[in-house]
């Protein structure tokens, strides 16, 4: 049992650490393919993160004209999940867990003021950050005078008064103060200063959060508005707010409006502080840092040979970066990065996808099963649209490999006899046969007339048991508008492998594209690219699944 904490010095914020250009160990690797549209000036770009600093750089005051592009990037980037309204009741919302804000009650989880109530520069970062812990995506790319429109838009959703007094320290202990929370020099770190730092954790904090901070402490929460909730597992690193140490020292005084987590005004000062370095002490820098949603520049090699396996060595070639999934429906025990790389030759692109998983899922016969699977979705405009299959107006094309359908091809078609062996099957006749060819009770799919196995017969491809392929090639503007592109226009293929707890799944494609709704790949430009990932066994399936935010895709020259 881990009963003692190593203290923890300051961790600095996003604005003072130096971007990070090489890229992370592999974890996970993944094939992606890309499309065109960015400037020539990246023609010599390499793999590594995109820098979006989540602090600003002025403070813009709302105006008109600053409230309409609020507005505009609110309904293309937010309301989905948020509501058009703010109420947190979007199309989405069915899908995510924690539950998207309710903007229109005006309450905020991370606030740095006595009174619970954000500031602008709160909004701004959050919505710049994301929210750890959630399906809230992070927002940095988006230009900074977009960001301060949305802080101000979604301000206007309700009528509560975002009005902040001046600052005023407590009179007294225990008491509370006004404005902004003024977080005081720390002290010296001591072996006391730690005493009382466990004291504080096992009176005050481990009733929730467990005595060793996993969160196994009371399970059955819920948040202001009745939805079921559960503490935080300290020990994983995740934090909702920053992980610098002066923002949490406020999370824990001013606590988590709406949440569980109370305010603890008689914390201000020096227990604040030792009790902060306790927190930070449950997890590491490196753990921290793995959960912020980082935008990336990947950028394909070009090599004398595209790879055909996702084991050929070529790929050692290859830049790699990791990139943070995130799960619609929060969970602990889940994907936590994908690694992609990507190579042409001047006329094809590779893509391959690396990711952990200790299961392999392959069948989805039984009604409790669930595939694993690996999506590669390509934005078909340079401003993307919605990152969760795009929107009306914005289409994205979407590669999605499914293991079922890989198995499939090794060694043969998987069919129902493979889960349920003394099956009876009704037979129906087959015109391309004989009379003595005609299939028994015990006939196969295979077997079988198309006509009376009715999905295959009504030309679903996802229904083709004699489909040879483990990719489809599909389209999407929005929730519910998902299609498979012409089978004439079909030009992906993919290989995928399991072994050694890990998938590697490999994409192929040529650079110049086929039909509608897809994009050729030009050398020295870029396209809005991102992710996602299933875990059958972990029941997801559809829209329960683990994803990145829109990344940055380069045919390199």
């Amino acid at each position: 049992m881990r009963t003692a904490v190593l203290p923890t010095p300051r961790v600095p914020d996003r604005r003072e650490r130096p971007l990070a250009l090489a890229t992370k160990p592999l974890l996970l690797t993944m094939t992606v393919l890309c499309l065109a549209g960015c400037p020539a000036s990246i023609q010599d770009a390499v793999t590594g993160e995109v820098e979006a600093p989540i602090l600003p750089s002025q403070t813009l005051t709302a105006t008109p004209a600053l409230l309409a592009s609020g507005e505009d990037r609110y309904t293309k980037h937010c309301a989905s999940c948020h509501g058009v309204t703010g109420d947190g009741a979007g199309e989405a919302a069915y899908l995510l867990y924690p539950k998207p804000r309710d903007f229109t009650r005006g309450q905020y989880r991370l606030v740095s003021t006595w009174e619970t109530i954000p500031t602008d520069e709160d909004l701004f970062k959050t919505i710049s950050r994301g929210m750890p812990g959630s399906a809230m995506p992070s927002w940095g790319h988006l230009p900074e005078r977009d960001r301060w429109g949305l802080v101000h838009y979604i301000k206007s959703l309700s009528d509560r008064s975002f009005e902040i007094p001046e600052p005023e320290e407590p009179a007294k202990q225990f008491a509370s103060g006004k404005g902004v929370i003024a977080v005081p020099e720390p002290p010296r770190e001591t072996a006391e200063g730690e005493a009382r730092a466990r004291e504080l954790f096992t009176k005050g904090c481990a009733p929730c959060h467990g005595a060793t901070g996993r969160g196994d402490g009371a399970q059955e929460q819920v948040d202001s508005k009745g939805r079921p909730t559960r503490p935080r597992d300290l020990t994983a690193g995740v934090f909702k707010g920053t992980y610098d140490p002066e923002d949490v020292y406020r999370r824990i005084v001013a606590g988590l409006p709406g949440s569980p987590m109370p305010s603890n005004p008689y914390l201000h000062g020096d227990d604040g502080w030792n009790l902060t370095r306790l927190v930070l002490g449950l997890s590491s820098p490196e753990q921290r840092e793995k959960v912020e949603m980082k935008r990336y520049r990947l950028v394909a090699v070009r090599v004398d040979e595209v790879p055909n396996h996702p084991d050929s060595g070529i790929w050692r070639s290859a830049e790699a970066a990791s990139l943070h999934l995130m799960p619609l429906w929060w969970r602990g025990n889940r994907p936590e990065e994908l690694t992609v790389q990507a190579v042409h030759d001047g006329s094809e692109l590779a893509l391959l996808l690396t990711w952990s998983d200790t299961s392999w899922d392959h069948t989805v016969m039984r009604p409790q099963d669930f595939r694993d699977a690996a999506a590669v979705q390509f934005a078909l405009s340079d401003d993307p649209p919605f990152f969760a299959m795009g929107q009306r107006g914005g289409k994205v094309n979407i590669w999605m490999w499914k293991s079922e359908r890989q198995a499939d091809l090794e060694p043969a078609y998987q069919d129902l006899e493979k889960v349920y062996p003394n099956i009876g099957i009704d037979s129906y006749p087959n015109f391309s046969l004989s009379p003595l060819e005609q299939p028994t009770r015990r006939a196969l799919t295979l077997d079988s007339d198309p006509t009376y196995v009715t999905a295959w017969g009504a030309g679903n491809i996802v229904s083709d048991p004699t489909d040879r392929t483990s990719v489809e090639d599909l389209v999407a503007q929005g929730f519910g508008t998902l299609r498979a592109r012409p089978l004439t226009d079909r030009a992906v293929t993919s290989t995928g492998v399991h072994s050694t707890g890990s998938y590697r799944v490999l994409f192929r494609r040529s650079l110049t594209s086929a039909g509608a709704d897809t994009r050729s790949l030009t050398p020295g430009r870029s396209v809005p690219v991102a992710f996602a990932i299933w875990d059958g066994s972990a029941g997801d399936r559809d829209g329960k699944k683990s994803v990145t935010i829109w990344q940055e895709f380069v045919i390199g020259g």
